[in-house]
């Protein structure tokens, strides 16, 4: 019995062993499990951190040669954001030249626009016609183009008219992509020039940031005068000063253009006619030099040849009768 006892007691102590051992084996595989999961999820971690970091030094260094990177926001541009430059050439005519310059001025600068250039021409002494041209350039606000233009357009005759539209949305978007991303590198750069140690590193990095900031500075010059384009629009205006402004012919029957080209022709006429006489009267001083000059040289050359003997007119002279010879001929021959 006590051999039986023995025995028992042997297979169960045996049996608390294995079963600790076993506890101990799943404990351990429990915690290299945890382990294992910890370092993945930490190489996890490191992976995606270095990849953002690579996809961010990628996104700025195709910024900096010129691409437009997907974050531009050109999707997100709607028709209210458009940048349109507007353009308009008006050609008129005016028999009241000075009153139309001044009245242009005054509602340029209603508008509250100004004046880019201005050039009048015709004020030379040697102007025949008399008449005088002028160039302007205005920059009007675009929200007044229409107002302007159209009171413009009723101080004169217009003979033409022309408007065009650019729009440069596109352009103005990519610009403000680059500069977005030239300022994202020199942020970066900025820390590294803090976090660099040699020399060389820092020349190198200053020798970048020169390049972005001249870079910045073309593309924000680019952007202002973009502004300036869009926010005030171009008015060219040609002016020339007549006699007579040309009508538009409304009526196209047969004898309503014979009525226009005969009323023209007598216009013309007209004109020519007190040219002329215009011309005449005021060249009388040169035309009566020029006559007397004419007088002069004349008397001289009548002196002159008329002393000459060769010019000299021969004087008439009776004919003399011959004298006869009375004595008969002689006979010569024999």
């Amino acid at each position: 019995m006590k051999k039986k006892y023995g025995i028992l007691a042997v297979m169960m102590t045996a049996a608390l062993l294995l079963t600790a051992g076993c506890g101990g084996g799943g404990a351990e595989t429990a915690s290299d499990t945890a382990a294992s999961s910890s370092t993945q999820n930490s190489s996890a971690a490191v992976t995606e951190e270095a990849w953002e970091e690579m996809s961010a030094v990628e996104e700025t260094a195709a910024a900096a040669d010129g691409e437009v990177l997907s974050t531009s926001g050109i999707d997100s541009v709607d028709a209210s954001g458009q940048k349109l430059i507007k353009t308009v050439d008006l050609t008129m005519e005016t028999r009241e030249f000075d009153a139309l310059l001044e009245n242009i001025q005054t509602k340029t600068e209603e508008c509250g626009g100004y004046v880019e250039s201005q050039n009048i021409s015709g004020l030379s002494y040697y102007n025949s016609d008399g008449r005088r041209y002028a160039w302007m350039t205005l920059r009007i606000p675009a929200d007044r183009l229409d107002e302007f233009v159209t009171v413009i357009s009723g101080l004169g005759n217009v003979t033409s008219q022309n408007e065009s539209v650019q729009d440069v949305t596109l352009q103005y978007v990519d610009v403000e992509s680059h500069i977005q991303a030239l300022e994202t590198e020199q942020d970066r750069l900025l820390e590294l020039m803090e976090q660099a140690e040699s020399m060389e590193d820092i020349i190198t990095i200053e020798s970048r940031l020169s390049e972005i900031r001249y870079e910045l500075q073309s593309y924000e010059s680019t952007l202002r005068t973009y502004d300036n384009q869009v926010d005030y629009s171009t008015v060219s205006i040609s002016i020339d000063e007549v006699e007579r402004e040309t009508t538009l012919q409304e009526d196209r029957s047969f004898f309503g253009e014979i009525r226009v080209r005969l009323s023209d022709n007598f216009y013309e006429i007209g004109r020519g006619t007190r040219s002329f006489g215009i011309w005449f009267i005021s060249s009388l001083p040169y035309l009566i030099l020029f006559f007397a000059a004419v007088w002069v040289v004349v008397r001289l050359i009548q002196k002159i040849v008329w002393k000459k003997p060769f010019f000299r007119r021969k004087k008439k002279t009776e004919p003399q009768e011959t004298a006869v010879d009375s004595t008969p001929e002689k006979n010569t021959k024999e």
